[in-house]
């Protein structure tokens, strides 16, 4: 008797765990199903704020004042004074060429322009003797006209030498290439014993840089000139510089339907370099103080934009109207309220009325 009554206690006590473990492994089901069906999301606040829409542009990068050289004179060069890289002060001389070919022109000019100068002292002098002759009763007026027209004649001759002498003089001055700015010599196509290349050099001054770029037609009543716009580069990453719109081209290019803009860059930031592809972003839309949420968090639904809020960790969808759009944050026109409670992840997958998770 005794170990049949053992027995049974065992075998209660066997029943009762069984079934204590039956119970708690429901609950511990229950409440894990439970979890396993509520969505998580993330939340966030709507609220006012300033909203301004950028539209990219994209340029070079280059110097504000740069100057092409090029050999007015064809002849050998016969000197070469830099390299590129080289700073130069404006008036510094880069190159010079063989001018022999010319000097014996200029040495005739010279001399033609000496002779009618003299020419001219002699039609002058003789004019005015006439001219006192005349007075005295002395010549005829044919005469004195003869002396005058013999004196406006010798005047022109000297203007004529004196542009052939200058014409004379200005290809023996082609025969030294000036920088007529200071800055760095950028290129260079010039060898000593050879004919200059086509453009011989190429100055530019870097202490300013500028970017040219075209607008579309429905941008450019957007921008003016004073414009502040921001400017990255992609071999400079997580930089961003600025710059202001400089001109804007009241009409568009030659054979082209875009309107040339051009942007200077504001000075003292280092880094930036004449020759980079940069992309500018100009303001093309702006709002003050207005209702906005994140643009993630506005869906469409049923043909419908809608955004999810959230009471009591409750979704609710509700529909909206929106404004300016700048790709991060969108404004709400009618809707929502400041200060309601959003869902700006996992509102895709919430269902109205059911409970979900926020996640931090």
């Amino acid at each position: 008797m005794k170990k049949s009554k053992k027995t049974m206690i065992a075998v209660v006590a066997v029943l009762v765990l069984f079934a204590a473990f039956r119970i708690i492994s429901a609950n511990y089901n229950s409440t894990e199903e439970e979890e396993t069906y509520r969505v998580n999301v993330q939340t966030g606040q709507v609220a006012y704020m300033d909203l301004i829409s950028t539209s990219p542009l994209t340029g070079s990068i280059q110097a504000e004042n740069q100057v092409v050289l090029a050999a007015a004179l064809q002849a050998e060069v016969t000197g070469v004074y830099v390299e590129v890289g080289d700073y130069v002060a404006a008036g510094a001389t880069l190159v010079t060429l063989d001018t022999s070919s010319v000097s014996g022109s200029y040495g005739q000019a010279s001399a033609g322009y000496n002779m009618a100068v003299q020419g001219l002292d002699t039609a002058k002098t003789n004019y005015e003797r006439m001219k006192t002759l005349y007075e005295e009763g002395a010549i005829s007026q044919q005469a004195l006209e003869q002396a005058q027209t013999a004196y406006t004649t010798a005047q022109e001759q000297v203007n004529q030498a004196k542009a052939a002498l200058g014409s004379a003089g200005s290809a023996v001055g082609y025969g030294t290439i000036t920088s007529p700015i200071s800055g760095y010599v950028t290129s260079l196509n010039a060898v000593v014993g050879q004919f200059p290349g086509s453009p011989v050099a190429t100055v530019s001054d870097t202490s300013a840089l500028e970017i040219s770029t075209n607008v579309s037609e429905y941008l450019v009543a957007d921008i003016k000139a004073g414009d502040a716009v921001t400017v990255t580069v992609k071999s400079l990453p997580d930089r961003t510089f600025t710059g202001t719109i400089k001109t804007v081209a009241p009409a568009p290019g030659v054979g082209s339907f875009t309107y040339p803009v051009t942007i200077s860059i504001d000075p003292d930031q280092e880094g930036l370099m004449a020759g980079m592809f940069a992309e500018v972003h100009v303001t093309s839309s702006r709002k003050d103080h207005v209702l906005a949420v994140p643009s993630d968090a506005v869906l469409i639904k049923n043909g419908e934009t809608q955004v999810v809020i959230l009471n009591d960790n409750i979704p609710e969808f509700v529909p909206v109207e929106t404004g300016l759009d700048n790709g991060e944050y969108v404004e709400i026109l009618s809707g929502l309220s400041e200060g309601q409670t959003i869902v700006t992840t996992g509102q895709h997958y919430v269902v109205a009325g059911e409970e979900v998770n926020v996640a931090e």
